[in-house]
């Protein structure tokens, strides 16, 4: 009989594998669709992992097709700041004669971002200092990904998780079981939380580096409203709703993160921003920084929306340039889709060249 996931933690296991430490199975801090996670000590100390780590288990008959390839994931993205570390893997056989697959990874001690939201966020959201300097930091680990020619797949809060440091938490991405390789598909066809799903998954069955950066929009509207970024009653109205709307961007955000979300939301993913661009986005200035940047309201020039972006300092130079236009969506554009996405999934552009996007009010950004 296969064992449940909670068995696994009753004890008495053995390793079987050579090089691996000697550690004891502790508490469960949560399950999913590709192994349960517990807490992992040391039973005596070893300069290659952490005394207190997170192990991801799951009975070694289904392992081949999930947590292995979840940890050839990880092996890839080994040293990646932002992304969350694996320690290596151990095959443990129990009194009963089960065999368990389990990886170690990085303990996240602050829990997932998704928990932080509604503890802190009250329903209301969290403060947007915050909400950048999260946004920031999953972003670069969304850049890493990317770099290393992956797709995450199932971007979220509740696959971010805060790791500790010395000065508090970092988020970090989290949870590859679905991660892909860039331009290959496997016949299984899209993947994920529907509630995450871009309009090109939805329409077109494609998901590539620009749906997780959609993801990552669906991601930042909720830690800035506290709230899903989809209201619906079914799965079929949840899809209709994505194939042809944009989730709404609140107003009592500062026009930097609406007009960041805007670059998320994008419709036309060969003209969503990558994970690179977005870096250099405004919104995601430092806070210091920002103490120093006015927006304001500017008139159309030349018949075209533009944003005006002064350098803010000699130590900061501005990485944007000091004219950007950005054109109106066509409906020749919209037809276009799927012969661009087939072409290439997002095409380089100039930083913050925001094609595409149509943020809610024309503005400029200087600096004192």
């Amino acid at each position: 009989m296969k064992r449940t996931k909670e068995d696994f933690s009753t004890g008495g296991e053995v390793s079987a594998g050579y090089g691996s430490p000697s550690w004891c199975r502790g508490q469960l801090l949560g399950r999913g669709g590709f192994g349960s996670v517990f807490i992992a000590k040391l039973k005596e100390p070893c300069w290659r992992f952490p005394s207190i780590m997170a192990v991801k288990s799951e009975n070694a008959a289904s392992a081949p097709s999930s947590l292995m390839k979840e940890e050839l994931v990880l092996q890839a993205l080994r040293g990646c700041p932002n992304v969350v570390q694996s320690f290596g893997s151990d095959i443990t056989t129990d009194c009963s004669g089960d065999s368990i697959y389990n990886v170690f990874l990085e303990f996240a001690s602050g829990g997932s971002l998704f928990d932080f939201i509604k503890k802190t966020g009250s329903g209301t959201g969290l403060p947007e200092v915050l909400v950048r300097d999260c946004t920031r930091s999953i972003l670069t680990g969304l850049k890493q990904v990317h770099d290393h020619g992956f797709v995450h797949c199932d971007i979220k809060p509740h696959n971010v998780l805060l790791v500790p440091t010395v000065n508090g938490y970092i988020p970090k991405v989290a949870d590859f079981g679905l991660a892909k390789r860039h331009n290959v598909r496997d016949g299984s066809g899209v993947k994920g939380t529907h509630l995450f799903f871009s309009p090109e998954m939805v329409v077109f069955g494609i998901q590539e580096a620009p749906s997780d950066i959609w993801a990552l929009g669906c991601t930042v509207l909720m830690m800035l409203t506290g709230k899903p970024p989809w209201a619906y009653t079914s799965k079929s109205e949840l899809f209709s709703r994505i194939a042809t709307e944009t989730p709404t961007i609140p107003h009592h955000i500062s026009i930097a993160a609406q007009n960041f979300l805007s670059c998320c939301f994008v419709r036309h993913s060969a003209k969503r921003l990558t994970a690179t661009e977005l870096l250099s986005h405004f919104f995601l200035l430092e806070s210091d920084e920002c103490k120093d940047v006015f927006i304001q309201e500017s008139s159309e020039v030349s018949n075209q929306k533009y944003l005006g972006v002064k350098p803010q300092s000699q130590h900061h130079p501005s990485a944007l340039p000091s004219f950007i236009p950005i054109p109106s969506s066509s409906s020749k554009e919209e037809k276009d889709i799927p012969a661009a996405v087939e072409r290439t999934c997002y095409k380089q552009i100039h930083p913050l060249a925001i094609k595409g996007c149509q943020p809610p009010v024309t503005f400029t950004v200087c600096a004192n």
